[in-house]
């Protein structure tokens, strides 16, 4: 392997802040939203590091060694994760519910056998929204084992063919040729990688953020540095200090202003690698300059050493966190965090330590095939606990609980934006001529098993308009903040066209549905809920439009979120694991009065009939997730499909009655 460069104390700085905004960023720490684009950083930072090592083992040695290279590459990474992942799914196959072990087994397969991103990507998992896959964040680290994989190749196919860069050549000039082919050969790939990104963030965004080939561009961004980037100088210049103050506040206002509401990566990602890059030239440009030497602070280093194991650690044990406790909170995962922090210090000591200094002699013949083996027994592992854990869902209150996981209404009607608008969605009585039209977000949606009966048994076409996430509230307040502009701009767009095809519809009612807790219940709101006068003049505006029309506007109660996941309770219950739970919540916790008081506002002296439902879900003040033998809940707060169907003779009644009433 290639001499080593000459040691950047600010870039192991720089892993140190990258790692501290990812953890804080897994905790739920509001300030700290945009925290994933740490990851970013340590893309980059890869591609700087790695490109640098290839192209000082090709200047020394005229090629290079990849069975070498890939075994380094092993030792650096491999026993740490091995032993994060056997010890999670440990933790899984003992603490987690028997319907959530089968795909985190499956996930843990992949992640032994490099390819965890792919699998996520494969079953569209949402990054944001995924909190209960211990092995999630294994993404990244299947992006960079397979950029360790590829990348050498480039050097192989271009700088080791030129000739140049040997040990004894002498001709300058063909060493610069060489460097200009391979420069050439980066921007190239990275331009392609960059657009194809771009493109995939608004199709199939699940391939566009997983994905190696999407990411390559910000390697290659790094890359491009350490084959350009002359040795740094001792002088403090005003330019590259300036230069690291750009890096700075680039990765600031990415962390400042990115959610999870962000297209990511496409154009967003430019900012944090952009930032990383000027970091990189600005600190080896000026080393001695402030921002360089803040990076290049001692605690910060420390947490740079620690960040891979840091990273591999934290989220399982936050994932074990709230599968004890579901209401884990912000402080919560910080503290499990903190335990990840010290596991992360003892792996570093006796084992990554040992690794990389080559305490554990294999020599460099047995490297690779050591690491296949002990990849594939993994794997081997993880594939059997699978088996396993399908085999005990199989069972019958096991299986009904995995059911009720996935008992939604089978439907392609989840609205995007106005621009693809197709046509109706209509259940019920299709050939009827008197409509209903539902309109909100998924506490719509979970209606139609509903009210697809209703119509069927009463002679109503109904005509669904639901967009995850959109209330039928008109927020426009939101438009003029940062907050969640992106998502509620589309939100916007797509309920103004669903509201002009209502007024062409002219149905005989427009059913309006949303979730309640867009309104906090204690008043503190997370970055995606608003105030209750936000929400009553959102209303407002929508039920006067409405009414206004001449459209008969009834109005769904919001219905209840019982704070804990409630397959998975039930799951974990019957299966008798420690710390399982009562599957119970208080219904005074679950109903959001600020929200009610608010439609009643939004309401008042306007002809708008409420339906009520929610005796017919809990009578009491302690409430149950079964009735009739029929899981009420497939989370925590939406009703499956089963239980949406069992409540149409009453849900039919009430639409009856309030047709009746409606002017």
């Amino acid at each position: 392997m290639a001499e080593r460069a000459a040691f950047r104390p600010d870039l192991e700085g720089l892993r140190g802040v990258a790692i501290l905004l990812v953890v804080g960023f897994h905790a739920g720490v509001q300030a700290l939203a945009g925290g994933f684009v740490g990851v970013d950083v340590f893309f980059v930072l890869s591609g700087f590091f790695i490109t640098g090592m290839l192209a000082r083992e090709v200047a020394q040695k005229g090629r290079v060694d990849l069975t070498e290279f890939w075994g380094g590459r092993a030792m650096r990474l491999l026993p740490a994760l091995l032993v994060v992942l056997l010890f999670t799914l440990a933790a899984v196959m003992w603490l987690y519910a028997p319907i959530d072990r089968p795909p985190i087994a499956s996930g843990a397969r992949a992640v032994a056998l490099y390819s965890a991103n792919v699998e996520f990507a494969r079953n569209s998992v949402d990054y944001f929204r995924s909190a209960e896959n211990p092995l999630l964040h294994t993404w990244s680290l299947a992006v960079e084992e397979q950029f360790y994989l590829v990348w050498p190749l480039l050097f192989v196919l271009l700088a080791v063919r030129t000739a140049a860069w040997t040990a004894y050549d002498e001709a300058d000039d063909s060493e610069e040729a060489g460097k200009r082919k391979l420069r050439l050969a980066m921007v190239v790939l990275g331009f392609l990688s960059f657009g194809i990104a771009i493109w995939l963030t608004r199709v199939a965004q699940p391939w566009a953020f997983y994905g190696m080939g999407t990411r390559l561009w910000e390697f290659a961004l790094g890359g491009l540095l350490a084959v350009t980037l002359t040795n740094q100088t001792d002088e403090v210049t005003w330019p590259a200090t300036m230069l690291s103050v750009i890096g700075i506040a680039a990765l600031g206002i990415a962390v400042a202003t990115y959610h999870r509401g962000t297209a990511y990566p496409g154009m967003a990602a430019l900012l944090p690698a952009l930032g990383t890059v000027a970091l990189i030239v600005g600190g080896g440009r000026a080393p001695d300059s402030w921002p360089t030497r803040a990076l290049s602070r001692e605690w910060l280093r420390w947490f740079g050493r620690m960040s891979y194991a840091w990273y591999l650690w934290h989220w399982p044990l936050i994932g074990i966190g709230g599968v004890i406790y579901s209401n884990i909170g912000v402080a919560g995962r910080l503290a499990w965090s903190g335990v990840a922090l010290v596991l992360a210090w003892l792996t570093y000591r006796w084992i990554e330590t040992p690794a990389r200094s080559g305490k554990w002699e294999l020599g460099p013949r047995w490297l690779v095939p050591a690491a296949l083996a002990a990849s594939v027994g993994a794997a081997i592992v993880a594939h059997q606990a699978l088996r396993a854990s399908q085999r005990q869902v199989s069972t019958a209150p096991q299986k009904m609980f995995a059911a009720a996981r996935e008992d939604r209404m089978d439907h392609a009607c989840w609205g995007t934006t106005i621009d693809e608008w197709t046509g109706p969605c209509e259940f019920g009585d299709t050939r009827s001529k008197t409509t209903l039209v539902l309109l909100g977000d998924s506490h719509a949606e979970h209606w139609l098993g509903a009210l697809d009966r209703v119509g069927k048994e009463r002679g109503w076409k109904v005509v669904a308009m639901v967009k995850g996430g959109c209330p039928v509230a008109d927020m426009r307040e939101l438009l003029q903040t940062r907050l969640l502009r992106r998502w509620y701009g589309e939100c916007a767009r797509y309920r103004e066209g669903m509201i002009r095809k209502i007024l062409e519809l002219r149905p005989a009612a427009v059913l309006l549905s949303s979730w309640d807790h867009y309104v906090p219940i204690n008043g503190h709101r997370s970055d995606w809920q608003v105030t209750d006068a936000v929400w009553a003049r959102g209303l407002r505006r929508t039920y006067t439009r409405l009414t206004q029309a001449g459209i008969r506007t009834l109005a769904m109660r919001g219905t209840p979120r019982t704070w804990f996941d409630v397959p998975q309770c039930l799951s974990r219950r019957e299966a008798r694991l420690p710390f399982a739970r009562e599957c119970v919540y208080e219904r005074g916790e679950a109903l959001t009065r600020e929200a009610v008081a608010a439609q009643n506002r939004a309401a008042r002296g306007l002809p708008v009939t409420f339906i009520d439902m929610n005796d017919q879900i809990c009578a009491s003040s302690r409430c149950g997730v079964m009735k009739n033998g029929i899981v009420v809940f497939t989370d925590d707060n939406h009703l499956t499909a089963t239980f949406s169907r069992s409540l149409a003779p009453v849900l039919g009644d009430q639409l009856l009655a309030a047709l009746d009433r409606a002017p």
